[in-house]
């Protein structure tokens, strides 16, 4: 009896030591499954489309090349081809290229050699592109697109020795920031007049798409000493808009610009009796000739509607902006235009186009006139009111962000 009693306990502690073992072992097993992580495999993109099972191919407008000649390569018909044409508009140019472009296309096939596209890709800029989508036999889609874009936020100082642009240079800042900056305290710091020993400090962004970078951001905020004084950039919001305002807040703008571009010299002032550089004989010039080399960029003198961006014969490749009910600005003999169309709404800095010498002209320049109600004025005697200041019921607002950047500004060290 005391054997069988002991077997008894025996077996006991053995199935109760195996169910202890298996709850453990099926508790590590399941722990395990539960930790196991589920990998979801991304098919790679270009252009928002899987790359799986199509063939790429990539190459740049050349010289000569029509959006019609580069899509026949590609097996797109006639038919589609003049369909797409026809689907043009003033504001959404769909046939529009320029060389050095580049494009993609997406084929699915290759017949006779020729591939087969189902989608084309053309980048208008190294931001914006325009596909065209020919999935579907009875229809052709056209969409505009953007890149995402990265801001980077970056820092510059330095003391002039000679010039804005040198200082730039030998700090190994880019061209471009020195045109922001010169654009941000346009009213307030004489460039022409800068001397040794005035320095700037100023925050600044770069944009990104992917890691090339494409341009300089803005301006966020900065400092410029001039004539024993220091000539300050804050921005500031007000009424939904944003502007650069002094410590006292005036605001660091007018309504429009002294100069819509960074000039030489003026070869040709507002006159009733100029005698024409081409034919020969006396005419009025009711405007101003800025000269400045080929490629100089053109800004927008305020903020205002494009109304008109062509070619005239005498005027070459121009644009005029209507900026309220009173003013307009025409600017002419671009070499090529901005990325703005007729009916955009541009601010002032905005790049409309770029100096030339189309048209009637002997030499790179810009041909600028103001209108004030339908009459021509002289646009160097054209005295516009500013830009109104902080509203005082905003001021306390500001003086906070004032603040905030003028630490934030006093901290960049000098170089």
């Amino acid at each position: 009896m005391k054997k069988k009693s002991l077997y008894i306990i025996i077996a006991i502690v053995v199935i109760t030591i195996v169910v202890a073992l298996a709850v453990v072992f099926l508790k590590q097993k399941t722990s395990v499954v539960e930790n196991v992580e589920v990998v979801e495999v991304k098919i790679p993109e270009l252009y928002g489309e899987p790359i799986e099972g199509w063939i790429l191919y990539t190459d740049t407008v050349r010289s000569g090349d029509f959006l019609g000649t580069i899509m026949g390569r590609y097996g797109i018909s006639p038919q589609q081809i003049d369909k797409i044409a026809k689907m043009s508009s003033d504001t959404f140019n769909t046939t529009l290229i320029n060389p050095g472009r580049p494009f993609t296309v997406f084929a699915d096939t290759v017949i006779d050699s020729i591939p087969q596209a189902k989608i084309f890709v053309y980048e208008n800029t190294a931001v914006k592109f325009t596909k065209y989508d020919f999935r579907n036999p009875d229809t052709i889609l056209i969409e505009k697109f953007r890149k995402p874009i990265d801001t980077v936020n970056l820092e510059a100082s330095g003391v002039i020795e000679t010039s804005l642009w040198n200082a730039m240079i030998n700090n190994g800042y880019s061209w471009e920031l020195a045109l922001a900056m010169s654009q941000t305290f346009a009213w307030t710091v004489d460039f022409y007049a800068l001397q040794p020993g005035d320095w700037f400090k100023v925050l600044y962004s770069e944009l990104f798409v992917g890691d090339k970078r494409i341009s300089i951001g803005e301006v966020q905020a900065g400092v410029f000493y001039q004539g024993g004084k220091e000539l300050w950039a804050i921005p500031f919001t007000q009424d939904s808009t944003q502007c650069f305002f002094d410590t006292i807040g005036n605001s660091m703008r007018k309504t429009f610009l002294l100069a819509p571009l960074e000039y030489t010299h003026i070869s040709s002032r507002y006159s009733n009796a100029r005698m024409h550089p081409i034919f020969h004989k006396v005419t009025e010039h009711l405007a101003v000739d800025f000269s400045a080399p080929m490629g100089t960029p053109v800004y927008a003198a305020s903020d205002g509607t494009i109304t008109t961006r062509t070619f005239g014969t005498g005027a070459g490749y121009y644009v005029a902006i209507r900026h309220n009910s009173v003013y307009t600005t025409v600017y002419m003999h671009f070499s090529r235009f901005g990325e703005y169309n007729v009916g955009d709404r541009v601010s002032q800095g905005d790049v409309i186009g770029y100096v030339g010498s189309t048209g009637w002209s002997t030499g790179p320049h810009l041909h600028y006139e103001v209108h004030e109600n339908g009459r021509k004025i002289d646009p160097l005697k054209f005295e516009p009111p500013p830009a109104e200041p902080v509203d005082s019921s905003n001021l306390e607002r500001f003086n906070e962000e004032k603040r905030y950047w003028i630490d934030k500004v006093n901290s960049v060290k000098m170089k």
